[in-house]
């Protein structure tokens, strides 16, 4: 099943950026994987200026809907049952808060481009979302559900 997903616009304190970098303050797999996706936008779409700010501006709302990511603050607290790995990366941030995968984005970060499709509709980024069975970074064994960080 095929859903074209349209982006959902979070409050603006949800998306403030560092003022010369939007990805300042987003995990390096996330920013690797909507820098991958605007770049196969470019490609799909030859002639057309597609920036990776767009793309990420119209994904990140998406993203958290399907709980593929959250805006997380070492500052106020991190919630239980994130990956280990993911909280030595929020607490090493300068920038904080800080968007990162959430517990239903794939254990393997390749899954996430089956999932997900960009494409570009008017002049907007708009998703198609194609659930699959892959496992999920909630699913996984090593994460710390004893206590707030």
């Amino acid at each position: 099943m095929h859903n074209l997903v349209q982006p959902h616009y979070p409050s603006e304190s949800n998306m403030r950026h560092h003022q010369n970098s939007p990805t300042a303050n987003m995990h390096a797999i996330l920013e690797c994987i909507f820098v991958d996706y605007a770049n196969q936008l470019r490609a799909k779409y030859p002639g057309r200026k597609i920036r990776n700010a767009a793309v990420f501006a119209s994904g990140i709302p998406v993203f958290e809907r399907l709980g593929y990511a959250e805006l997380v603050n070492a500052k106020t607290g991190i919630r239980k049952g994130i990956p280990e790995f993911l909280i030595d990366t929020i607490k090493r941030s300068k920038r904080q808060p800080i968007w990162i995968p959430s517990r239903h984005f794939p254990v393997d970060p390749s899954d996430i481009v089956k999932e997900m499709k960009p494409s570009i509709e008017s002049d907007a980024v708009v998703w198609q979302h194609t659930p699959s069975e892959c496992p999920r970074l909630g699913q996984l064994k090593d994460i710390d559900t004893t206590q707030e960080h």
